[in-house]
């Protein structure tokens, strides 16, 4: 008798370790999962703020060209000299919270990495067109002939036609994904079907390809 009570009593010991480990174990493995959840909403929330911010410039600016009747000539030029007296900038932090909600979607790694991209080629012809404006400020004569303005003006233009493209699509998955509060229900529904501005956001990436 002593025997088997001594045996369950060692059994009980050692069925109460595993029991208060595996215990443990979930608490530490549900804290780090709710560290790394706020972690990633706060770098979604960094992110869809700097894309809102360049989209809306672009659908103002191109509502007020139609109000302005600036014509399809003078758009780019008209456009470039706004932007380059707002100089809208990314968010220091953008790359590293760029790079941290990549693995989450691969289509919102690329919108991304596009936009970003994009961004950095046409934030260089701005710097330079900055330039140029302020040298006709204070001098009244241009340092380049017109047709290179033009062409980097088209190039802002056109860049940031594309890269408001990219911010729409990349800030819709990751409210849906990430901000809302069933990431896992539209990462399935995303999965099995995908609606029509979902369906055009993955034509823009495929078209890069």
């Amino acid at each position: 008798m002593e025997v088997i009570v001594s045996f369950i009593d060692k059994w009980q010991t050692l069925l109460g370790a595993i029991i208060g480990g595996i215990f443990a174990l979930w608490v530490a493995l549900l804290v780090a999962y709710k560290v790394r959840r706020q972690e990633d909403l706060a770098a979604a929330m960094l992110l869809v703020g700097n894309l809102v911010t360049f989209k809306s410039s672009f659908d103002v600016l191109t509502k007020l060209a139609v109000e302005d009747r600036v014509t399809n000539e003078e758009l780019p030029l008209w456009f470039s000299e706004k932007h380059v007296k707002r100089r809208l900038k990314l968010s220091p932090l953008f790359e590293v919270s760029r790079i941290r909600l990549m693995p989450i979607d691969t289509y919102l790694a690329v919108h991304l990495e596009m936009f970003q991209f994009i961004f950095a080629d046409i934030d260089e012809k701005i710097e330079r067109l900055s330039e140029d404006f302020a040298e006709f400020k204070a001098s009244g004569s241009n340092t380049r002939n017109r047709e290179s303005l033009e062409r980097d003006a088209k190039t802002i233009y056109n860049g940031f036609k594309k890269i408001a493209g990219y911010a729409e699509c990349a800030e819709r998955i990751i409210t849906l994904k990430i901000l809302s509060n069933y990431p896992t229900f539209h990462a399935f529904r995303m999965f099995l079907y995908k609606t029509k501005k979902e369906r055009r956001c993955k034509k823009l990436v495929l078209n890069q390809e």
